[in-house]
């Protein structure tokens, strides 16, 4: 009768290794880390990578041999490496930055430092044969006796005849049957608790989908690796029962070596989606994983290759293997499979990733790249809705950024959202850009808000449709709704510079700069460069009289971002309030020379002369830039730097044409 069950004994033709460091022994054939003879739990390819570590202790192993070793059939991200490599310090007590045993050789690999005795022969057996010997019950004898096993001196047996023996047997029987089912309750329930906690692919509701690798080592080829990952992006934020965390936030991963479980809590998901892409000629290679944050998990991988001209068709594969392991749920089966905004020229949809490729990079220069692509994707594909929508989106960053005249550019944007709408009428991207530029062009704040809500309807994930329908709300003097929706496409794009800083906004429209700063601070511990923030945390400092501050920050934002006219007036302005009218308008005579090279909009001089004091000369420019249709004109009744133009009645009148009501003003 056999009543406990313990790991099998070695069968005399495997061969099992004993390495043995610190308090620590590893046994291959029974694949385990004891220390000090207690089991250290580790998945399998955490241990897989301890011991090829081992063996070839004390020299230095690349990353690349390291892989190979790991996972000899497949192409993993280098992170799972980093991984393992986490868990294996942790395992180890070698996470307090000693690193006792594993070390890690910058940029090259890593190496295993620690002495290690490798036990072979007679003394390897002689220790297989006392763990065993000290785990195993031999049941028989045992209850034969009426004693439980022990090592050491046998000792007398008493009479079975013995009616006191027969009792103490009874007892002693019954004793080890009791025992026997706590054993057996605890296990069972302790199999139940270890199936409900372990995360499974049907019970994800948060994913964030990290940076795909690009492995070529060609920053030509970045396109490609982020165009799938943002494809993914885009395609899983339509399902409805899981949140993807956006663009913004993943990319700040990018080229990274991630810790998952910390980057799980920084995003606020419960897995992450990891990828490396290889193109070879015109052969392409990408392969997928899903980790579980809680400890570094795999649940599920993925691996294609197609010809390089297949890219679409080897994204919609990889878009439905993970929507069906993950058992999502869509709107329509339309927006799963993606038939109307999707092209079949794959060079439209190069040149369509190559667009958003530049189009994030949020420079003049990368702006105007990126047009340059969606235009030749639509030349290529005049029906490919997502193109359209990548050029009202560049036009739109080209009017609020102050890199073109806005008239201009607002219309280019509607008409291309209009055009991606006749499309697919579906498309919440386009419908975004049309709701966006229907309030900073039309100053329509009713159909603006039925846009934005219908785009959120159709893609609550989409982090920029609650991001700029956030601006309709506090422009329409709605400040908490306004705050709620920032925050809602916060949770969605957690490290997104933009949203941070237009979350300060909202706070310092309302006049509440503490809260304001938190926000700006926070996005510059982000970006210590970020130009926006900058400019903003100065702008708070000076409502608050804290000249100096402001113009501590001022300096910084042209520090990084150059002699825009932006950074230019906001210095002025500080100069200024700080009682330096003279350099105030020698920097204001550099803006207005500037004029004649490049767009000055006369939205940022107005708030130089509002400073100056020169009233006449602020309301001038503003009524200009109500008249060129400058977007920021819908906050003329909260800017806090126009708060000097409130009494005057052309102030008054021109709100009123921009259709400010009294209570916004």
């Amino acid at each position: 009768m056999e009543i406990a069950t313990y790991p099998r004994p070695l069968m005399s033709k495997e061969v099992n290794h004993i390495y043995e460091f610190g308090e620590f022994r590893v046994e291959t054939a029974e694949r385990l880390l004891l220390r000090n003879g207690t089991p250290i739990p580790l998945t399998p390819k955490a241990f897989d990578t301890l011991l090829v570590l081992v063996k070839s202790g004390g020299h230095l192993l690349g990353k690349e041999d390291l892989l190979k070793e790991v996972w000899p059939d497949a192409f993993v991200e280098d992170a799972n490496l980093a991984r393992n490599i986490w868990a294996l310090r942790k395992a180890l007590g070698d996470d307090d930055g000693e690193h006792r045993y594993v070390e890690t050789v910058p940029k090259l690999g890593y190496r295993f430092v620690a002495p290690i005795t490798e036990l072979t022969g007679e003394a390897n057996s002689v220790v297989i044969q006392r763990r065993l010997r000290a785990r195993i019950v031999t049941t028989e004898e045992s209850l034969a006796n009426g004693e439980t096993t022990q090592l050491g001196p046998e000792k007398p047996r008493l009479s079975l005849a013995d009616p006191g023996v027969q009792k103490r047997r009874i007892a002693r029987l019954s004793a080890l049957v009791i025992a026997g089912l706590v054993v057996t309750t605890v296990i069972i329930l302790l199999l139940v608790h270890n199936s409900r906690s372990k995360l499974s692919p049907k019970a994800i509701q948060s994913i964030a989908v990290l940076p795909f690798a690009n492995l070529t080592n060609d920053p030509e080829l970045d396109y490609l690796s982020d165009g799938i990952t943002e494809n993914l992006i885009d395609r899983l934020s339509h399902a409805s029962d899981v949140k993807i965390i956006a663009h913004n936030s993943v990319f700040r991963y990018k080229g990274k070596e991630i810790d998952a479980r910390e980057v799980g809590k920084v995003l606020g998901v419960q897995a992450l989606l990891v990828g490396r892409v290889a193109q070879r000629g015109d052969e392409l290679s990408v392969s997928s994983e899903l980790i579980d944050v809680s400890d570094g998990s795999h649940l599920w991988g993925d691996h294609r290759e197609r010809k390089i001209a297949e890219l679409r068709l080897l994204q919609e594969e990889l878009v439905e293997n993970v929507t069906d392991s993950l058992r999502l749920q869509f709107r329509s089966d339309e927006q799963k499979t993606g038939s109307k905004d999707s092209t079949k020229n794959a060079e439209a949809y190069q040149d369509y990733l190559r667009g958003r490729y530049f189009w994030n990079k949020r420079t003049e220069a990368g702006l105007q790249k990126g047009i340059e692509y969606f235009n030749k994707s639509v030349e290529r594909d005049p029906t490919y809705a997502l193109a359209y929508a990548g050029l009202a989106d560049s036009y739109i960053m080209l009017a609020n950024w102050r890199f073109a005249p806005s008239a201009d550019a607002y219309q280019k944007a509607r008409a291309a959202a209009l055009r991606a709408l006749e499309i697919d009428p579906q498309l919440a991207e386009a419908k975004t850009s049309l709701a966006y530029t229907m309030l900073l062009y039309q100053w329509d704040w009713n159909g603006a808000e039925k846009l934005f809500r219908e785009a959120i309807a159709l893609n609550p994930n989409y982090a920029s449709a609650h991001h700029f329908y956030s601006i309709c709300l506090l422009t329409a003097g709605r400040q908490q709704e306004a705050l709620a929706e920032i925050q809602n496409a916060q949770e969605l794009d957690p490290l997104s510079l933009i949203i941070t800083s237009v979350h300060g906004w909202i706070h310092y429209e309302g006049r509440q700069f503490d809260q304001a700063n938190y926000y700006f601070i926070r996005a510059l511990e982000m970006d210590p460069q970020y130009v926006p923030a900058l400019l903003d945390l100065g702008a708070c400092y000076l409502r608050r009289g804290e000249t100096p501050k402001a113009m501590e920050q001022f300096q910084k934002a042209r520090t990084a971002g150059g002699d825009t006219s932006r950074i230019l007036a906001d210095l002025a302005q500080g100069y200024a309030l700080s009682g330096q009218r003279a350099l105030a308008l020698k920097t204001l005579e550099e803006i207005e020379q500037s004029s004649t090279s490049r767009f000055v909009s006369p939205w940022d001089l107005s708030f130089v002369y509002a400073a100056l004091g020169d009233k006449t000369r602020a309301i001038e420019l503003l009524e200009q830039a109500t008249d060129q249709r400058v977007g920021w004109v819908i906050s003329l009744g909260l800017e806090p730097g126009f708060d000097s133009l409130r009494a005057e009645p052309r102030f008054q009148k021109l709100a009123e044409r921009v259709g400010i009501t009294s209570r916004r003003i």
